[in-house]
């Protein structure tokens, strides 16, 4: 067992346990939030962070097994960056679906005029 497979050996268990670690802290967190704004904060955080590592540490896996292809390394870039984009988005929808449903409004109304405005 040379060097090199030491190091891949450390940095795939330091990737997987700590997106592990991670994606718990968050699911945790989620629980023990007191409302749902700040869970889904929480889950963003866990899906944005947690989840990449788990897809890189699949990634160093491959390298030192000899398997990774340019194909699933594509294919590991493109879940990563389509988790960051659906996380952002899912948790903006969410933010202004709990801020609205809060004033009893499901929809921004900040171009219309208000009545105790005028």
């Amino acid at each position: 067992m040379g060097i090199g497979t030491v190091i891949t050996t450390i940095l795939f268990a330091a990737t997987i346990i700590g997106g592990s670690l991670y994606l718990l802290g968050a699911a945790v967190a989620m629980w023990r939030a007191p409302d749902a704004l700040s869970r889904m904060n929480q889950l963003s955080a866990g899906v944005t962070v947690g989840a990449p590592l788990l897809v890189v540490g699949n990634a160093i896996l491959e390298f030192d097994q000899g398997t990774l292809t340019v194909g699933k390394t594509l294919t590991g870039l493109l879940a990563i960056v389509a988790m960051l984009v659906v996380a952002t988005v899912a948790s903006e929808v969410l933010a202004r679906a709990v801020l609205g449903s809060r004033d009893g409004s499901a929809e921004d109304h900040s171009d219309r005029p208000h009545a105790d405005r005028d």
